[in-house]
């Protein structure tokens, strides 16, 4: 049985919303939408800039709790390389 830690999911960007800029910190860039796995469509990942310059997302709430770090480090990619793909 494969380990979730060792497992690369597929998360397919289904659409992004980006968001004007503010200067306030942690800043909302946009919303994302996202497909795992082919099984699970999630709407409305936030994506945001820490204060410390990085990128981090939020999950809808209360509706999905993701319990594997690298799921939710898969989801955080997929939406930051479209925020830096489509940013003004």
């Amino acid at each position: 049985m494969e380990n979730s830690r060792d497992k690369q999911y597929e998360v397919k960007l289904i659409k992004f919303y980006p968001f004007p800029l503010s200067f306030r910190r942690p800043r909302l860039l946009g919303f994302a939408d996202v497909e795992l796995e082919n099984i699970l469509v999630i709407r409305g990942v936030k994506l945001f800039e820490a204060k410390n310059g990085g990128y981090f997302v939020q999950l809808p709430e209360p509706t999905v709790e993701i319990k594997d770090k690298k799921l939710l480090e898969s989801i955080r990619r997929v939406v930051v390389d479209k925020y830096k793909e489509v940013r003004f």
